[in-house]
């Protein structure tokens, strides 16, 4: 399906997430091969060959419902980018104007109705969350060769971003205001998605960690990350994470986990932070999160900037590393002052 080509080429292909793209495309066109041919068009796969690739990926492949929605998923955003004018290259490195598609099927990305129409059990919630002890060992685990690891885990906790965010996240002067204590995940140009990336109250411990890794020497006129590998921003995480983890005996430890981990620890906090705010830190408030003026306020976002820090802090408790980029104090050098009456 030239779609799926397309979207990959030209969207998805630089992105994070383009490792899982390129794993549905390839499944969708293995379907595709075997029902039909992978110059299917696309009015092809409407609602009835939606759920026969539905029940191929359950039978063939045992995946679950939710597994069955992602890949949906990267089909649907495949024909979303084919009915827009974007600009590519042509082979002669020339920009061309092109539209693929004028319309094409709603395609099913919830994990709730492909279960419906398969006739499965409806996909449970992740319930699992590391205890403080077990991100503590988690964390103390990490060595210097996996510094990007660490540095990945920091910015999670501060700002409970999702994985993606963190990934492209900068620290320049459009995205962090060191003077009103802001920081804007949503970099300049990216247009906001269902995916709202908010802005948000740099904390104490961020500040101190983005002055920190700012110090990094970058090579001339290459980009600047708080996350770097051969002197370019790393643009993937998961792997490491996901392989240590389990070297920790967390198999059920995700990136996306530490935002579900503060969600969860901030709202248990005393006193309570209220649901306004933890709601325009996840970016599940577009409306607040948009007025553009209100983050100018000492006060914003103040209690959740608060209960931030202090579950940091109670996660200190559980680690042995770190995790503040204060420098220590030097302890004092005693020196011993004899008077004239010393013996020699």
């Amino acid at each position: 399906m030239v779609a799926l080509d397309h979207y990959y080429d030209h969207d998805v292909s630089k992105k994070p997430s383009a490792d899982q793209a390129y794993r549905s495309i390839t499944l969708i066109k293995e379907f595709l091969e075997e029902k039909l041919l992978p110059t299917a068009s696309v009015s092809a796969f409407g609602p009835i060959r939606q759920r026969e690739f539905m029940a191929w990926s359950r039978d063939k492949h045992d995946h679950s419902s939710n597994t069955i929605a992602r890949n949906l998923s990267v089909v649907s955003a495949a024909f979303r980018f084919s009915k827009r004018l974007v600009v590519v290259k042509d082979g002669l490195g020339n920009d061309q104007e092109i539209q693929l598609l004028d319309m094409a099927p709603d395609v099913v990305t919830q994990a709730k109705r492909v279960a419906e129409l398969l006739d499965l059990p409806p996909p449970r919630p992740r319930e699992w969350l590391p205890t403080y002890e077990e991100l503590g060992q988690f964390i103390d685990k990490i060595d210097v060769r996996k510094e990007n690891l660490f540095r990945f885990v920091m910015l999670s906790l501060n700002t409970w971003a999702r994985p993606s965010t963190v990934i492209e996240f900068r620290d320049n002067e459009d995205t962090v205001n060191r003077r009103f204590g802001t920081i804007d995940l949503n970099p300049p140009g990216r247009r906001q998605t269902i995916k709202y990336r908010p802005k948000i109250r740099l904390t104490d411990n961020l500040l101190g960690w983005l002055d920190l890794w700012a110090k990094d020497e970058v090579k001339e006129g290459q980009e600047r990350a708080p996350m770097m590998w051969d002197a370019a921003p790393i643009s993937a995480i998961k792997r490491t994470f996901v392989r240590h983890a389990e070297d920790c005996g967390l198999p059920d430890f995700t990136p996306g986990t530490i935002r579900h981990f503060m969600a969860t620890m901030v709202r248990r906090q005393k006193p309570p932070v209220d649901k306004e705010q933890r709601d325009v830190w996840l970016g599940h408030d577009e409306k607040r999160t948009a007025n553009a003026y209100e983050s100018f306020d000492p006060d914003y976002l103040l209690d959740c900037m608060h209960a931030t820090e202090n579950v940091i802090a109670e996660l200190q408790r559980h680690t042995r590393r770190s995790l503040s980029a204060c420098k220590k104090r030097a302890r004092p050098v005693l020196k011993v002052v004899r008077g004239q009456g010393d013996a020699a």
